[in-house]
């Protein structure tokens, strides 16, 4: 899959992060990046966005959207009433902030991919550490080269970039638990935890 020229912005930020600039030299390729920042990418469908009113004297103008995430591919589809397409004076996609031009009444709703750049540069980071793990500290000539450390400051980096990435929740379904709904039902076989209880799924 080729590098979106949209990608550009998130990709240099995460070069910056990592410390690897593009460059004859760099570690990591574009396409690298993009695709270690797509396997941590929210794609969001129709979110409304939260409108921040500006007074002027006895009149009221809608110029100001923001959203709750930040960080945005920067091809960003925004709609007026989900069928009204719209254009912002100014994007900013890190913030998550719009501003109209004149004034543009609520809902307005924006399609497009949201990421996280301290995940990607924390996994990135994980993966340049694995290029040292095998490196060693020498000594010679009363000269002491300790290479050994990078593996170590590498991953330092990778761990405060851990603590700054989006938190994310998964559902967990137990599966040694009677269903309520399901407890009502006639002819159901008996659970795992039935061996192991009264029958009662106690």
């Amino acid at each position: 899959m080729a590098v979106r020229n949209s990608m550009a912005s998130l990709i240099t930020r995460v070069r910056t992060l990592i410390n690897d600039p593009s460059s004859t030299s760099q570690i990591f390729d574009d396409q690298t990046i993009q695709d270690v920042l797509d396997y941590g990418r929210l794609d969001v469908v129709n979110e409304v966005m939260t409108p921040k009113p500006t007074f002027t004297g006895a009149s009221i103008q809608f110029l100001n959207y923001y959203t709750q995430l930040g960080d945005w591919e920067d091809d960003i589809v925004f709609k007026q009433y989900l069928v009204t397409p719209v254009t912002p004076a100014t994007l900013e996609p890190i913030a998550g902030h719009i501003v109209f031009a004149a004034t543009t009444l609520p809902p307005i709703y924006w399609t497009g991919k949201t990421y996280d750049v301290y995940r990607a540069a924390a996994d990135l980071l994980e993966r340049q550490a694995a290029q040292w793990m095998l490196r060693f500290s020498f000594s010679s000539d009363g000269q002491s080269v300790q290479r050994s450390q990078a593996h170590t400051m590498i991953l330092d980096l990778a761990t405060t970039y851990r603590q700054q990435q989006r938190p994310r929740e998964i559902s967990l379904i137990r599966s040694d638990m009677r269903s309520r709904d399901n407890m009502a039902g006639a002819g159901l076989g008996p659970l795992e935890i039935d061996y192991m209880g009264d029958g009662s799924g106690h």
